[in-house]
């Protein structure tokens, strides 16, 4: 949504697709020209898309339903995108794919060549990396082509921790492992900057992470202080909400970033977790 904001503001007509009817009528109230309602994985919208677009951003999120869902929406989706776009002329095409492919577990730094020493470490990863494969084995029918790993996302109505923080004294699991995160501003900017036509960056796999790296548990107590509440302690036998739904369990690495900021000459709005955080503070209070 702060994506298709943003288009329209410059001046872009911009369409979407989504399984969502609820969302479909948010996202025509906002101006979005086109809106389609239907399942990504499907081949029913193909013959929906009444204008021709030439930038296709593929930010689709889990189905649900455990790995079905992540096969559902991010592999048949991908492979229903390809098909579509066979009989189109796509200028740009992005995906928002995820650190969660790399395996590093030892608080390592990881760039976009660690898969080609490491192998995916769980099958929803798995999924993920397939998806991405299948830009790569048809990139011929895109004239330019960026695949996304984002890091974990925050921002604006999207705080989890900063919640977590406010509304209990402990936070599940251990603090002793690297955030990796990415403010959604930054994301919506370096798609902006991808599908601009005088971009001269080459297609292919980008880490989109931070500049720092943090242990949990200095986010936390940083965040704590800023609040001006008591630090809340680590519960190592509660289970996060995200690792019980997904069955998985948090890695501890360092995401390095690079190669975009290197091909880019990105320099991001909030470059850490203590920019993006004291924004969002500020509208809290």
């Amino acid at each position: 949504m702060r994506l298709a904001d943003t288009l329209i503001a410059a001046g872009h007509e911009v369409g979407a697709l989504t399984k969502n009817e609820t969302f479909a009528e948010v996202l025509k109230a906002r101006g979005i020209t086109e809106v389609i309602v239907d399942r990504l994985e499907s081949d029913s919208w193909h013959s929906l898309v009444g204008n021709d677009y030439t930038k296709i951003i593929n930010c689709v999120s889990s189905a649900g339903n455990g790995l079905s869902g992540y096969e559902s929406s991010y592999y048949e989706g991908q492979a229903s995108i390809i098909q579509w776009a066979k009989s189109h002329s796509i200028e740009t095409f992005v995906y928002t794919s995820s650190t969660s492919v790399y395996p590093e577990n030892s608080g390592n730094w990881v760039s976009e060549d660690s898969l080609k020493r490491d192998s995916v470490h769980s099958d929803t990863a798995q999924v993920l990396r397939r998806s991405e494969n299948l830009i790569e084995s048809n990139q011929s029918h895109f004239d330019n082509y960026f695949i996304l790993r984002l890091s974990g996302i925050y921002g604006p109505e999207r705080h989890y921790l900063l919640n977590q923080i406010q509304s209990s004294n402990a936070i599940a699991g251990s603090g002793d492992y690297f955030m990796n995160m990415i403010h959604v501003d930054d994301i919506v900017s370096a798609i902006i900057r991808l599908i601009d036509v005088k971009s001269n960056i080459p297609s292919g796999i980008y880490n989109l992470s931070d500049d720092m790296p943090t242990k949990k548990e200095v986010v936390v107590e940083w965040l704590a202080n800023e609040l001006g509440i008591a630090v809340p302690t680590f519960d190592k036998d509660l289970v996060t909400q995200r690792n019980a739904s997904r069955k998985t369990r948090t890695k501890n690495r360092r995401i390095a970033n690079t190669k975009i900021k290197e091909a880019m000459g990105l320099v991001l709005k909030y470059p850490s977790y203590k920019q993006g955080y004291t924004q969002i503070i500020g509208q809290l209070s």
